[in-house]
């Protein structure tokens, strides 16, 4: 009885080892404080309990050496490998990373979110790979021995219940407790974690950065009572009866476009996901409309900003409809350089639409020191370092530049605000001119009630005359009047804002309903945002280097 029990035990201890060790793959810290409780327990001695988990990371450390030195050309498909090489790839930061080589590897152990990158890069860049060894070996042996040293000698008040199966809930709850003590531990120690944790508080401090599903939470109790009020939510489908489901989700911006009286938009055209040789029908579209690149292109279906791109070369647009088999609208450059969102909104038994509001888009410039560099100018800056990775997408390439003293560089060019530009007010910029003429165009536009016109011109005083400008999108009812998203905007102003444009939504879709205009069914409304929801996610995945 005594050898078996004996034998059962070596086998649960060498089950336990494995766990560790492979367990390290999954979670490095979790592991450490797990192989420190189980040696306060007595089911393992805490020298073998540090060297497996420690061999575990050890291994780990070499894979991701291997995986870059062996799949560097996959890697570069990866959005933030890309990220890491355009830093590192210049000379002097390459030169200085060679001479302190050693010493990165070994900081990065104790500098948690550094280790990835740095060591796929390592063997991205062929780092000497004798080098890596013996510095991520100390690495590790220092880091391991001491952390699970530590849960082994002051995990007593953990490890009570840690094993205790009737406190099962307990254990969890404080194995998270202490993990949890030890992330706030590393956000108070390491500057780069705290420095990312306090910008991200900063963030939700501004209502016009918030998460949408944040944002959009005081508004679900309104349409509730909006939906009472009118017996129903399927009106707001009937507010634009020229648009698919009035635009709520799945709509061609091709089609609502063809709406608009034609001298009014911007030059557009259709590139179909089944169309054969896709090039000769662009060229064609170019040659005839006297268009140069660089233009713009987005999805025929899309909100958001949703993969938009300034495109400035034909091979550019041609990996782009490779990358991307979706219905493409393409469409002539409007160089602005300014923008503006024009709301629109009409009751179906009146005559003439109003102009419910006007958004100035403020397309966002860094003013250079002489001294800091592009990169860097963001990431200080006290707005742009909230979109920061947005700014820094666009300026790939740029972003070790050195802007002079004094010198304006404008760092986005895409009137959205997800792409970095600000929206304010634009009611100054209404004249009576400006307001009749945009009216007309509302007026004119077929089966359209309620919406935003996005519109670029380059003069201001000819745009307020009613002239010189072109209109590059209309959105209906999921559109916004993003004036709402202005930063001296009172939350109340801006919830104002929105619950009006939302009243108005259902009472022009109950006329328009009255008038004879059906619903849209149920079930067609369901599958037309499940469609659109998989359609987004599923092309969310890729990404394209502007």
């Amino acid at each position: 009885m005594t050898n078996s029990k004996k034998i059962l035990n070596s086998s649960v201890v060498g089950n336990l080892f494995l766990i560790l060790f492979f367990s390290t793959f999954v979670s490095e810290d979790l592991t450490c404080i797990s192989s420190g409780l189980l040696a306060k327990e007595g089911k393992l001695l805490l020298l073998p309990a540090i060297l497996v988990t420690g061999l575990g990371i050890f291994v780990g450390d070499l894979l991701l050496y291997f995986v870059g030195f062996f799949f560097g050309s996959y890697l570069k498909l990866w959005k933030p490998m890309k990220n890491w090489e355009s830093k590192i790839s210049s000379q002097t930061l390459y030169k200085h990373w060679q001479s302190k080589f050693s010493l990165s590897v070994m900081i990065s152990r104790f500098l948690p979110g550094t280790r990835l990158p740095l060591y796929l890069m390592s063997g991205y860049f062929k780092m000497p790979f004798l080098v890596f060894v013996w510095s991520s070996f100390l690495a590790v042996l220092i880091w391991t021995t001491l952390f699970v040293s530590l849960v082994f000698y002051y995990g007593k008040w953990i490890s009570e219940y840690y094993f205790n199966q009737s406190n099962l809930w307990t254990s969890i709850g404080i194995g998270l407790s202490f993990y949890g003590f030890y992330l706030l531990f590393q956000t108070i120690l390491i500057p780069e974690k705290r420095k990312r944790v306090t910008l991200q508080w900063t963030k939700l401090s501004q209502m016009e950065f918030w998460p949408s599903t944040i944002f959009y939470l005081p508004l679900i109790p309104y349409l509730f009572y909006l939906s009472i009020r009118y017996r129903g939510i399927r009106y707001l489908t009937a507010t634009n009866p020229g648009i698919i489901a009035s635009g709520i989700a799945g709509e061609s911006k091709y089609d609502i476009l063809n709406l608009i009286p034609n001298k009014y938009i911007a030059k557009s055209c259709l590139v179909s996901s089944g169309t054969q040789e896709p090039e000769t029908l662009i060229k064609q579209w170019l040659t005839k409309n006297k268009i140069k690149f660089p233009i713009i292109a987005k999805p025929d279906k899309g909100e958001r900003g949703f993969l938009v791109q300034k495109i400035h070369t034909m091979s550019e647009l041609t990996n782009v409809l490779q990358t991307y088999p979706i219905d493409w609208l393409l469409q002539e450059w409007i160089e602005g350089p300014f923008e503006v969102g024009i709301f629109y909104c009409r009751y179906p038994n009146e005559s003439q639409g109003v102009i419910f509001s006007v958004t100035d888009k403020v397309f966002p410039e860094i003013i250079g020191d002489g001294i800091s560099t592009l990169e860097s100018l963001i990431e200080t800056h006290p707005r742009f370092r909230f979109q920061m990775e947005t700014h820094k997408k666009h300026n790939l390439g740029k972003l070790q530049q050195i802007i002079p003293l004094g010198e304006k560089r404008r760092i986005g060019s895409i009137g959205n605000h997800i792409q970095g530009c600000m929206f304010q007010d634009g009611g100054y910029l209404l004249t009576n001119k400006l307001e009749t003429e945009l009216i007309k165009i509302g007026d004119n536009t077929k089966g359209f009630y309620f919406g935003r016109f996005d519109i670029r011109f380059q003069d201001v005083k000819k745009f307020q005359e009613g002239n010189g400008f072109k209109i590059i999108e209309l959105n209906g009812v999921t559109s916004e009047s993003t004036n709402l998203y202005d930063p001296k905007f009172s939350i109340r102003q801006s919830y104002s804002i929105l619950w009006k444009q939302w009243k108005f939504i259902f009472e022009i879709g109950y006329q328009n309903y009255q008038r004879g205009i059906h619903l849209y069914p149920y079930g067609k409304l369901v599958q037309l945002i499940r469609q659109h929801n998989q359609y987004r996610k599923k092309f969310s995945r890729l990404e394209i280097s502007p």
